[in-house]
């Protein structure tokens, strides 16, 4: 039978369709379209059955995971799902039982596959796309309170784990990283940007680092760790879909919430580019705060939370800085200008969070309090 594909990749084609018929039970495979926009990983619609034909997504994991960080991400899916959170993406089970497929070629790294329900609406921002309408602020803050409820009892299985620590751990390292990048820099926009900026950000690091003492007994829960604007469907303003759990780890739970607030309420263009909006940062907070009140199983933000909370929007900050800067110098023949608009934002609202810190503190306390 032959498959209709939008794919301009014969032996790309050819490998999807085996992988399928080999190990999954879903029927045969009528239709391969490659999904764009993602970053990580590559992805693809395909659609299976005979008579009338099902549509699915299916991954191919970024050669750098591992099967540890896969098994993880898969098991906290059915985890949610198990607890009424549906609208997250279930993972379809191979012949085996398995849950990914690993195919290899001598020489190479191995490349994860798996397959998961397509989830229907709309995606219309990312995560430079920011102007959500009220509604859909409001939507994506009660999706983030039911995720970290339906997660709050999740225990990770004996061989799993995300390869990267929780932040407390994992943000000091920035000043290593930091460093080998500074001399790595040379004369282009980003390296000249990043060295006139590099003594702030890393007294950020310190600073953050010298709290991390005060954090014993926040709440820890399985976090997305993504959650911006474009890992959400949408249908009449409501969040109907959250994809994109592979960077997904069991951290604080107001780092989750920080680090979704620097995604959405963060000004990309204009005089206030580099700024939080903060009446959309109240609407978000609140939201999330009266829907753990409703949801009746991880309490709204503690007290301690209440007094992190903006040392954890300069951490989300700086983690989505370290990605900026990351792929900027460990990718051959980066973007130079598009790679500039990421790490000037995060330099900006670098500045500006530690700039408007008193004006943070009134909207947590009016909201939290």
């Amino acid at each position: 039978m032959s498959v209709q594909s939008d794919l301009n990749n014969e032996q790309l084609t050819g490998q999807i369709r085996t992988i399928i018929e080999k190990h999954y039970d879903l029927g045969p495979l009528t239709r391969i379209k490659e999904i764009f926009g993602g970053y990580c990983n590559r992805s693809y619609a395909v659609w299976m059955g005979a008579d009338r034909p099902k549509k699915y997504f299916m991954r191919e994991y970024n050669p750098h995971i591992t099967e540890p960080e896969i098994r993880f991400e898969h098991a906290l899916l059915n985890h949610l799902r198990s607890n009424g959170f549906e609208i997250a993406s279930g993972v379809f089970a191979c012949r085996d039982g398995a849950t990914f497929v690993r195919t290899a070629v001598q020489g190479q790294k191995p490349t994860y596959w798996a397959i998961f329900d397509f989830l229907e609406g709309e995606d219309p921002y990312t995560w430079l796309e920011t102007d959500l309408t009220d509604a859909e602020f409001a939507s994506a803050a009660e999706v983030l309170a039911r995720m970290h409820h339906a997660g709050r009892d999740f225990v990770k299985p004996a061989g799993t784990d995300r390869a990267q620590p929780c932040i407390a751990e994992f943000l000091p390292t920035f000043r290593e990283t930091f460093g080998r990048y500074a001399q790595q820099a040379d004369s282009r926009r980003c390296d000249r940007l990043f060295l006139e900026n590099l003594a702030p950000v890393l007294a950020a690091v310190e600073g953050f680092t010298a709290a991390t003492a005060s954090f014993t007994g926040m709440p820890q829960v399985p976090v997305h760790c993504d959650y911006h604007p474009g890992n959400l469907k949408y249908k009449n303003e409501k969040g109907v879909g959250v994809f994109d759990f592979d960077w997904s780890k069991i951290d604080y739970r107001v780092f989750d919430l920080a680090l979704g607030l620097v995604y959405f309420t963060s000004r990309w263009t204009g005089d206030a580019a580099g700024s939080l909006r903060l009446d959309k940062f109240e609407l978000f907070l609140k939201t999330y705060n009266d829907a753990c009140s409703w949801l009746e199983g991880l309490p709204p933000l503690t007290a301690q939370e209440q007094t992190h909370l903006p040392l954890m929007l300069a951490a989300g900050n700086l983690f989505v800085l370290n990605w900026d800067l990351m792929d900027f110098y460990e990718t051959e023949s980066p973007d130079d200008d598009e790679y500039y608009t990421y790490i000037e934002h995060n330099v900006l609202l670098m500045h500006w969070i530690t700039a408007h810190g008193a004006e943070i503190r009134k909207v947590v306390d009016r909201v939290c309090r």
